[in-house]
């Protein structure tokens, strides 16, 4: 059984707490205070991140189609010069003041790839690069890895490869050494 007095003498315990464990429990209820508020800053810079990352990428996808909308812009008056040679062509059916048309047209456009750094990767009679070619065909030849053919032209730029060309290449031929009787191959 439980006396009466045990209680008391547990609340007695209780009252008289020793002036080290108030230090404690001052200094436990400071810090757990602080990691409260740390916590709390924490989630703030989480939440401050996120929507920095969120406007960044909105950003981001701004600035894409602006960039889209300059580049179509400077290719807008080649579309409207082959559409006026279309047209001009539908009038009057003078092929031959529709091929200059389409020669200008063509010389405007290599003119702003040019200016836009675009360069055609040099391939026919080159080593066979991987980093610029992209072989479709090989065939056997006496002088091995050399493009033989330019199927489609690749392109540069800044050093980037855009596309590839893409190029038949040669590949050396394997000679066949005599065999012995044995069926192995001389020394």
């Amino acid at each position: 059984m439980i006396s009466v007095e045990e209680p008391k003498a547990e609340q007695t315990q209780h009252e008289t707490v020793p002036p080290e464990l108030a230090e404690l429990k001052a200094q436990l209820e400071l810090k757990e205070q602080q990691n409260k508020e740390l916590i709390e800053r924490l989630q703030r810079l989480q939440a401050d991140f996120e929507n920095y990352k969120k406007r960044q990428a909105r950003e981001s996808e701004e600035l894409l189609v602006r960039l889209e909308d300059r580049l179509l812009t400077e290719i807008l008056p080649i579309y409207d010069n082959l559409e006026r040679a279309f047209r001009s062509f539908n009038k009057n059916n003078d092929k031959d003041s529709f091929i200059e048309g389409i020669e200008r047209i063509f010389a405007q456009f290599h003119a702003f790839l040019e200016n836009k750094g675009v360069r055609p990767i040099p391939a026919l009679g080159e080593l066979f690069d991987p980093a610029l070619h992209e072989a479709l065909i090989t065939v056997e030849a006496e002088d091995g890895g050399k493009v033989l053919e330019e199927f489609e032209r690749g392109y540069q730029r800044a050093g980037r490869v855009l596309r590839p060309s893409k190029v038949k290449v040669s590949k050396r031929r394997i000679s066949q050494e005599p065999q012995s009787p044995s069926g192995s191959a001389t020394p």
